[in-house]
């Protein structure tokens, strides 16, 4: 292993010489709040042939979204797997280690190999998010196999200013709360931001009113950065920390017995999560001439999550920390091609502390070598953008032996495995007049996360004991899809379709074994394909109203003839939005908004599923900026529909879904 990564960085270094760049330039939609709020930058998207978009902050303050994976869950083609106010984003099916989440310009590493384990993010001190559907292993490598999720950071480009805000936000369903406070200065060469917030809720309640005991969580952020700007070289340096706490139902006897604690407990005395996290991450980008750039990102991550479940004690406790170096050097040649040429190293060290182990103390050591290049093509008033690249990446996993739980003699014992893959993508974007195309071929590719790896116990909240398979070979995808966009004055169409093949599909499968009573689940692979569309509408005039539709189809298949677990049904989403005329525009702005999901049954579940019935959810929002001060009324679920997503785990328990949630966002900057 070591010698394949030292091969690495000898290629790399050999392309330096040869001095080629990373980086990719695109148009910016620039969305300016006609107040006093941030400028929002909204990518286009126009100039790759990948399927991007883009949700700002003002968008998920607009949802009324508790989460990042709740606001997210918003966007087409993108749902969320719930445990209660657990949550992460699900793209086109997938989730967990095959979505790759970014975080001030690193892979975020959290232990995302549980299901109860959620994202924990929030949108404080995000200016945006933007999102990749499909594999996108070559600039992002591992664990990118579905989609990407990059969190952008606010930021303050404008010389000597200095800007305070405080945000407030209020739920009904949970009565919940959140308050953050942030500070941005900047001089003529150096930027200062500091960012605070916590937010609380009690437990849930259904469409029937009924409480849900021990969904309750609370989110606690600080964030700070140091920006150094001079004439040839820029260092964002960052440093993210959080402590979150969720409460999770162990089992069914809990429901019966935590009705009886008093509504707007926020105690975590039963089954329970805690995560503190922190980042510290430095992007140093160098410009070496008019024609190469050279950027560097250092970044150090460590993870502790603590479970209490049955008892009184810690069970579970994990601690993981991760080392990540990013160099790419970028480089025009000519007046029309760009070449970015790259390595990424990663050192991860996983170790148990808790009485429970689900996965083994494990050392991790990746590296990677990727290059890609981009032509930018004209024909008259026609743009084109081609794209070519490849990737080789090599990752070792080294398990060890963790007290009685993996002994030499056992079924799973310490192993020591080197997993390769190589990857590649062609890409091709044509602007017309009216009309955008986009054609993508790109593959992706993971190793197997230490649970699927080296499971060998009970999985919390299920009585089903999960067995891992230390032989698995790398889980690789094979997507192309296909992309158009027509606009014509007020009214655009869009739509994309996929076919997404996947080899060495890792899933869990039900054994006729018990241990001491427990079913025996296994991992196994297998082939799988998952393809479908998203096809969408809109007419919108600026400033004035806009009026959306977007519809979701997704199918998919085991090659041996079964479903794969937790797959989204299909979904309409219906939006609009009408600005009030209303004071001075340039000091005051309002608008009404009204919503709707219509989600279809998923009569197709997997094996140890249940189908799910089709439901509707309405929500309508209103706000109104005025000089220093933004206010936003959000309601969601406002028909207090009685429902599951079939992608809430909860159902499990016969629990429903949250009821009607009023939320109020309060943004003030003084």
């Amino acid at each position: 292993m070591l010698n394949k990564v030292f091969c690495l960085i000898v290629c790399f270094l050999i392309c330096f010489a040869l001095q080629q760049l990373s980086a990719q330039n695109d148009t910016l939609k620039v969305t300016r709040l006609q107040t006093f709020y941030v400028t929002e930058k909204k990518p286009s998207f126009a100039t790759t042939s990948r399927n991007i978009t883009a949700l700002t902050n003002s968008e998920m303050k607009e949802s009324g979204a508790q989460t990042l994976s709740d606001a997210l869950a918003s966007l087409p083609g993108v749902s969320q797997l719930t445990t209660g106010a657990i949550s992460k984003p699900v793209i086109r099916g997938l989730s967990g280690n095959r979505i790759q989440i970014n975080v001030a310009g690193l892979r975020l590493e959290d232990q995302q190999w549980e299901d109860e384990h959620g994202l924990g993010l929030s949108d404080v001190g995000v200016e945006r998010v933007e999102l990749i559907k499909g594999p996108a292993a070559l600039l992002f490598g591992s664990d990118a196999i579905g989609g990407v999720i990059n969190i952008i950071e606010e930021d303050l480009r404008e010389p000597n200013v200095l800007q305070q805000n405080l945000n407030l936000k209020l739920f009904s369903n949970t009565y919940g709360s959140g308050l953050d406070y942030g500070l941005k200065k900047s001089g003529l060469k150096n930027t200062l931001i500091l960012r605070a917030g916590h937010e609380s809720h009690a437990d849930y309640s259904d469409g029937n009113g009924k409480r849900v005991p021990d969904t309750r969580f609370s989110l606690s952020n600080f964030k700070a950065a140091y920006i150094i700007r001079h004439k040839n070289w820029v260092s964002d340096n960052r440093f993210l920390s959080s402590y979150n706490r969720f409460g999770f139902i162990a089992d069914t006897s809990e429901l019966r017995k935590k009705q009886e604690s008093p509504r707007l407990s926020r105690e975590f005395t039963g089954a329970n999560h805690s995560v503190l996290f922190g980042v510290f991450s430095s992007k140093n980008t160098l410009t070496l001439n008019e024609k190469t750039t050279l950027t560097a990102t250092l970044g150090i991550q460590t993870n502790h999550r603590q479970e209490q479940e049955r008892s009184n004690r810690i069970d579970l406790d994990l601690w993981l920390h991760t080392f990540n170096l990013n160099v790419a050097l970028q480089r025009e040649l000519g007046n029309n091609w760009i070449w970015t040429n790259g390595m990424a190293g990663m050192l991860q060290y996983n170790i148990n502390f808790g009485s429970r182990i689900i996965v083994p103390d494990a050392n991790i050591l990746e590296g990677s070598l990727f290059s890609y290049l981009k032509k930018r093509q004209n024909w008259g008033k026609n743009i084109g953008n081609f794209e070519i690249g490849m990737r080789v990446n090599e990752r070792n996993i080294t398990t060890l032996q963790t007290r009685k739980f993996n002994l030499p003699t056992s079924e799973i014992p310490p192993f020591n495995h080197n997993y390769g893959s190589f990857n590649g993508a062609i890409g091709q974007s044509l602007s017309l007049k009216n009309l955008t195309l986009k054609a993508n071929i790109e593959t992706g590719f993971r190793a197997g996360n230490l649970a699927e790896l080296a499971a060998n116990g009970l999985h919390e909240g299920t009585p089903n004991w999960y067995v891992g398979n230390p032989n698995m070979k790398v889980e690789q995808s094979l997507n192309s899809e296909l992309s158009a966009t027509w606009q014509h004055k007020k009214w655009s169409i869009r739509g994309s379709a996929f076919y997404n093949h996947f080899y060495n599909y890792i899933y869990l499968t039900p054994t006729n074994q018990e241990y001491f009573g427990f079913r025996v689940f296994r991992f196994i692979q297998n082939d799988a394909t998952l393809k479908g569309f998203e096809l969408g509408t809109s007419l919108e005039k600026e400033g004035v109203y806009s009026i959306s539709a977007d519809y979701s189809y997704l199918s998919e298949r085991l090659d041996n003839g079964g479903r794969l677990p937790f797959t989204p049904a299909n979904r309409l989403l219906l939006n609009s939005k009408l600005y009030l005329p209303f004071g001075n525009p340039e000091q005051h702005t309002s608008f009404l908004s009204l919503g709707a999901q219509i989600v279809s049954a998923q009569n197709h579940p997997a094996e140890n599923e249940t189908a799910t019935p089709a439901y509707f959810l309405l929500q309508a929002g209103a706000g109104m900026t005025l000089r220093k001060v933004r206010i936003l009324l959000t309601g969601r679920n406002l028909l207090n529909e009685v429902y599951n997503d079939h992608l809430s785990r909860l159902r499990l328990y016969g629990v429903r879904d949250m009821g009607r949630n009023i939320v109020l966002n309060f943004g003030w900057q003084f």
